[in-house]
């Protein structure tokens, strides 16, 4: 019998996807807009990259890379029915595959621009350790690796870490820091929040109120620490790895 983590991830539109996503157009455009903020300036700065998202679940990264202009475009998922519901709002190539087993096939320097959103959470430590080598191998000199994770210095971490059963883990800044030695990625990490980005009057308000709580975080580690650690405190966090 199949385990429990494999009887999820197989059939997980039903068990999990399916509760924040709609096979429309207007649920494609609005994601879209919302990663479109969330990226900003870590959006390919070039039409002419090679993109990849491993774990494309729905393809909602798919779609805003395709709407930004990118044209080369692939997604690798498990879940046939996620893949399926995603081909008629995308032009990418999809495939229904084992991430890592996907990536061994792929020659070396193949993509320039890799995401993995809500992913590395979900594996071994192994397991992990072993697709982030693969895509530093395919990655092109100077590509980027940019990853969203459940961030276990927040004060609400354990919100996302166990949101999902599947999940394995929550991770720190050090965390990527290590795999960028371990992985021969550039050692210099960029990290990045998930709170609210203002873009009307009410994700305004949110973001300034943000804004007063961060800081009293920050004091809180400061007492306690003396260290502020590394300023990344939603309880989502992204983290963009560059290759040299």
């Amino acid at each position: 019998m199949a385990s429990l983590h494999d009887q999820v991830t197989l059939d997980y539109y039903r068990t999990t996807a399916a509760r924040g996503h709609a096979s429309t157009r207007e649920h494609y455009e609005s994601t879209a807009q919302h990663l479109q903020r969330r990226f900003g300036d870590w959006l390919p700065e070039h039409q002419a990259v090679r993109c990849l998202d491993v774990a494309c679940g729905c393809g909602d990264m798919l779609y805003c890379l395709e709407k930004h202009g990118i044209c080369e475009t692939k997604g690798v998922d498990l879940c046939r029915d996620e893949l399926d519901r995603a081909r008629p709002f995308l032009r990418a190539e999809l495939i229904c595959m084992d991430v890592l087993d996907f990536l061994r096939d792929v020659p070396p320097g193949a993509y320039d621009f890799v995401t993995a959103l809500n992913f590395f959470e979900h594996l071994s430590k192994d397991k992990l350790l072993a697709i982030v080598t693969e895509i530093r191998r395919v990655l092109a000199p100077g590509g980027y690796l940019i990853a969203m994770v459940p961030n276990a210095l927040s004060p609400f971490g354990t919100a996302t870490r166990y949101w999902d059963i599947t999940h394995e883990w929550a991770f720190t800044p050090n965390n990527f820091r290590q795999l960028a030695s371990l992985c021969d990625f550039d050692p210099t990490i960029e990290l990045r929040e998930c709170g609210p980005v203002a873009h009307g009057l009410a994700s305004g308000a949110r973001t300034l109120a943000w804004g007063v709580i961060r800081a009293a975080i920050a004091v809180w580690l400061l007492v306690e620490t003396g260290d502020r650690k590394d300023g990344v405190y939603t309880m989502d966090m992204m983290v963009r790895m560059r290759r040299p």
